[in-house]
């Protein structure tokens, strides 16, 4: 994913969001991005990357909570 800003739907609303980082992990890559809340404040987010049936990647939910912790520690350390 080379674009900086994408539009994302987020609980049913589409939403500008602004990638921080793409990280790998256990053989998979995950988008790391801020979610501007309008209020100078930001909901950080990951997603797992994956190809469509075009080859365009395309982000989806963390699915288990082992996936979803590994990937908050990462977070956690990118902003302490």
């Amino acid at each position: 994913m080379e674009e900086t800003k994408f539009k994302i739907e987020v609980d049913g609303e589409v939403k500008e969001a602004e990638m921080l980082k793409v990280v790998s992990l256990d053989g998979n890559n995950y988008a790391i991005y801020a979610i501007d809340k309008g209020d100078e404040t930001s909901d950080i987010l990951a997603s797992r990357i994956i190809k469509d049936d075009e080859g365009k990647d395309t982000l989806v939910d963390l699915e288990t909570d082992e996936e979803r912790a590994k990937i908050r520690d990462i977070v956690n350390a990118m902003f302490s």
